[in-house]
């Protein structure tokens, strides 16, 4: 019978192994490897049955056979450790290490508890079975309770765990010779046939738990082991405290658990110094992240105001001058339509590296965004001479309308409120400049990318908190980004200082008076905006045919504000439609009164930005307009500016198009410069074409203007649109436009934009005539 046993044994171990073998052949990684390790261990344990029955080996060649297989399954429960997720990351190795204390903790714990009641004469070397066993079962546990898995990945573990606790009760009963044979038997064939179950058990998929489930676990991960400690000292307390003294196997456990308790400690406080290191490391990061920019690694909006802020506080407090430049790249956009968007990435981080190699230290160099670059200039105190034979005692200096004026608290004057030192107000503000200057002479120089040279020009502009101005960080940031549009208004690529509001010039806090005088609700005409026509003549007899209507702003703080420098504030910050719409009735609303002028229907022509096009309610503005004035829809003529790229040239033309079967004409202004060119002709409807007066020089540059003209009016004929010359000042270059066979001209040669009141009558034939 014992023989049928084992060869019933040797046949499910070899049967195992095979299927292990089998079975790790089409995985990877850690299931490949346990499943290996399962296949060996069974192989080395049946040949070790085998072996029994064929003679009788030495006793430890017999033990050193059968431990081989819990060997392979702990190192194949460590390897598993790795695919439970934890909470917070930890070393593996140190991980793995607690792993294994925590089994032996709990295994020596139990062991203490029931080692009374084992009995005093049992095989030595059959007590490792079941303790091995116990320790593996253990690991399984602890993997099954403080690792959390996906239910595809519990159940091979939990297969292992029911091998083993099958190893383990057939090796108890072995070591107690209790039970009937068969017991022992069927734990012998059980174990390795789980182990085979749980090779075939499918892939694992991966946990899709929440982090709270996490930390659960792994608060049990740090508490379980402890428990069975705890239990097993009261109960071993109580014993000698009754009388009955600890055996020496006992005091060895008792020993033993103390030492692996003082390890899993200092394993304890290991990790959590790592874990303490990295949330310093990822706050630093995070802090990082949420005060600079990912691109140029330069301050963010964020920490710019905050140390605008903190300037400005130092400055009302202390007297401490503050100011900011403020800097935009001129035509980015050519840039990234040219070259593509990585190669504008990597021109902004240029720039970056520039303007910080152009300030000093205690300066802050920000991107708040785009293309758009802004420095908080930092200043300090102000040193005043040094006296002779005097201690030494910090410097304070205050700014008056006056200048700056340094004391020294070393001098007995400057204690009693007496000038030590004094520099005027604009030291510190040429130097502001200075550095503004070497700031744009630096970005004015092409940058040299993958083997392209990449030019970008810069307008900059300055602003200086004066003495005694209690100002906030928007109002100051507004002031600066002013100044940079007047550079813009006068051709770019320059520095311009903020003059303020005293002057009376257009450098005003513009966006916020721009805002106030275009809020929902206000009439922007009470603001000071009102519209001028420019009349658009026939080129053969100089009838006029038509009239631009145009926007014009004379502000009650500012004065009157450059047409550029408004409306391109207003469409940065997103109120160029209040101003078109405002035209628009406007335009509308004077139709008869242009009528009357003239003595005939005039067509109208109005403005709209191009960054309507892609945005809902411009059919609407126009159609209600129309209706409201009772203009004829083929009267009005819609010109598109080139001020901004049309975002979505699909869905500019179907606005357009719905605009004309209103009956309403379309024309693209400034034809040849900015973003209108021959895309626009052929992707959009369009019934007029005004061409720009640098190509209308006809008088200038005869030839090639010419060229270009005659080009330009052929595609044109082509298409069926007709062409409008911009830009006519003198009778040479009108005759030159109607030689080439332009039909249509504007310009001051014909009036200048004036209101409905000034507009000069036509001239009367017979009188011209007589």
């Amino acid at each position: 019978m014992a023989v049928l046993g084992d060869l019933l044994q040797l046949v499910v171990g070899l049967a195992a192994a095979a299927i292990c073998l089998r079975a790790a052949r089409g995985r990877a990684g850690v299931p490949r490897r346990w499943r290996f390790l399962a296949a060996g261990g069974l192989l080395v344990w049946s040949l070790t049955r085998l072996a029994e029955l064929l003679g009788d080996p030495p006793r430890l060649v017999i033990d050193a056979g059968f431990l081989v297989l819990p060997f392979c399954m702990l190192i194949g429960l460590l390897a598993a450790a790795h695919t439970r997720p934890r909470p917070v990351p930890t070393s593996p190795r140190r991980d793995q290490i607690a792993l294994v204390i925590d089994s032996v903790l709990i295994t020596g714990s139990v062991l203490a508890l029931i080692w009374s009641i084992m009995p005093e004469l049992v095989e030595p070397h059959l007590v490792a079975y079941p303790v091995v066993d116990l320790v593996l079962l253990t690991m399984v546990m602890l993997l099954l309770t403080t690792r959390p898995d996906s239910p595809s990945g519990r159940r091979p573990l939990a297969l292992i765990g029911v091998a083993l606790l099958a190893f383990g009760t057939a090796d108890t009963f072995r070591l107690l010779d209790a039970g009937p044979a068969w017991l022992e038997l069927a734990g012998h064939v059980l174990g390795p046939a789980f182990i085979a179950i749980a090779a075939l058990s499918p892939a694992r998929t991966p946990l899709d738990r929440p982090a709270t489930a996490l930390l659960v676990h792994d608060r049990l991960h740090l508490l379980v082991p402890y428990g069975p400690v705890v239990v097993a000292g009261v109960v071993l307390m109580a014993r000698t405290i009754s009388g009955q003294p600890l055996t020496t196997f006992q005091a060895y456990l008792g020993w033993l658990g103390l030492a692996l308790v003082v390890t899993r400690q200092m394993l304890t406080i290991m990790d959590n110094s790592v874990l303490l290191d990295r949330i310093a490391e990822t706050q630093q990061r995070l802090h990082h992240l949420a005060y600079h920019d990912p691109l140029t690694g330069l301050a963010n909006r964020a920490l710019f105001r905050e140390r605008l802020g903190l300037a400005l506080e130092a400055h009302q407090s202390r007297g401490t001058p503050v100011a900011v430049l403020f800097a935009d790249l001129d035509d980015f956009k050519l840039i990234n339509d040219t070259f593509g968007h990585a190669m504008g990435d990597r021109v902004l981080t240029a720039v970056g590296e520039r303007m910080r190699s152009c300030v000093r230290s205690q300066d802050l160099v920000a991107r708040l965004g785009g293309d758009e670059f802004a420095v908080v200039l930092g200043y300090g105190v102000v040193p005043a001479p040094r006296r002779h034979r005097i201690r030494f005692r910090p410097r304070r200096y205050v700014l008056s309308a006056a200048g700056v004026r340094v004391y020294d608290g070393l001098d007995r004057r400057a204690a009693a409120g007496r000038v030590t030192a004094e520099l005027p107000h604009p030291v510190w503000v040429a130097e502001a400049e200075a550095i503004g200057q070497r700031m744009l002479t630096a970005l004015r120089e092409p940058y040299q990318i993958d083997g392209r040279s990449v030019g970008v020009g810069v307008s900059v502009g300055l602003v200086a908190a004066e003495p005694g101005d209690r100002l906030s960080a928007d109002i100051l940031l507004r002031r600066a980004d002013a100044a940079m549009y007047a550079v813009k208004r006068r051709g770019k690529g320059a520095l311009i200082t903020y003059a303020g509001p005293r002057d009376n010039t257009p450098h005003a806090d513009l966006p916020q008076l721009l805002a106030g005088a275009l809020a929902e609700g206000g009439s922007p005409a009470a603001a000071g905006f009102e519209v001028h026509y420019q009349p658009i003549v026939r080129l053969s007899d100089a009838a006029t045919v038509a009239v631009e209507a145009l926007a014009r702003w004379t502000s009650p703080t500012a004065g009157t504000i450059h047409p550029d420098v408004f409306v391109t504030m207003a469409e940065r910050t997103g109120l160029v439609a209040a101003i078109d719409d405002f035209v628009l009735d406007q335009a509308c609303a004077d139709a008869a009164g242009l009528e009357a002028l003239y003595g005939r229907p005039i067509d109208l022509h109005v403005n709209v930005s191009a960054g309507r096009l892609g945005q809902q309610g411009l059919r609407a503005s126009v159609a209600s307009a129309l209706a409201r004035h009772g203009v004829t829809p083929s009267r009005l003529v819609v010109e598109v500016t080139e001020t901004l790229r049309i975002p979505d040239l699909p869905r500019a033309a179907a606005v357009l198009a719905s605009l004309r079967d209103l009956g309403v004409r379309v024309a693209l202004d400034d034809f040849g410069s900015g973003y209108n060119a021959l895309a626009q002709l052929h992707a959009m409807p369009v019934d007029i074409v005004k061409l720009d007066s640098t190509l209308t020089d006809v008088d200038a540059s005869p030839d090639r203007a010419g060229a270009l003209c005659r080009s330009v009016l052929s595609i044109c004929a082509e298409l069926g649109i007709a062409v409008v010359a911009e830009g006519l000042e003198t009778q040479e270059r009108a005759t030159g436009m109607a030689s080439l066979g332009c039909p249509l001209g504007q310009g001051y040669l014909y009036g200048p934009p004036a209101p409905l009141s000034r507009l000069l009558p036509p001239p009367d034939p017979d009188r011209s005539g007589s």
